[in-house]
């Protein structure tokens, strides 16, 4: 067993999220991986997608199976008169119902999603503006091959 890497899971999971059409209708501005990028100030409707954790179950002396773990967040700022939760919903078919393609190194097991995520942030330089976040923390289970 080879396996794969896992910079190959982060862009599938990416890859899916961006490649749906009903989710980026909701959130146009993008899907990025940890933040958005600090030159396009003007997005207002993006994902974010955040590396957690990961853990090898090993047997034979290399990996049976890998799970990683991703906090994954549709951002729409409060004004936009946009329902963070549509987006949030989506993010959750899109990674739970549907398994992710193009893991190379990977066959994909399972997604679970162990929490939901919905809250209000301020942002730290002007208090009148507030961002909705929902989403939720997926642990996606991939076998090497």
């Amino acid at each position: 067993m080879s396996g794969g890497s896992g910079a190959a899971v982060d862009a599938a999971v990416v890859a899916a999220l961006a490649g749906d059409v009903a989710l980026t209708a909701l959130v146009p501005d993008g899907v990025f991986l940890d933040v958005a990028p600090a030159a396009k100030p003007s997005k207002t409707r993006f994902v974010i997608v955040q590396y957690q954790t990961h853990e090898d179950e090993e047997g034979f002396q290399s990996p049976l199976y890998e799970v990683f773990r991703y906090r994954v967040t549709a951002r729409v700022l409060a004004s936009s008169g946009v329902d963070v939760n549509a987006a949030a919903d989506r993010i959750q078919h899109v990674l739970y119902v549907d398994p992710l393609a193009g893991l190379a190194g990977y066959t994909h097991m399972a997604t679970l999603r162990p929490e939901r995520i919905k809250t209000t942030e301020v942002d730290a330089i002007d208090n009148d503006i507030r961002w909705q976040v929902a989403g939720g923390d997926y642990e996606i289970s991939v076998s090497p091959h």
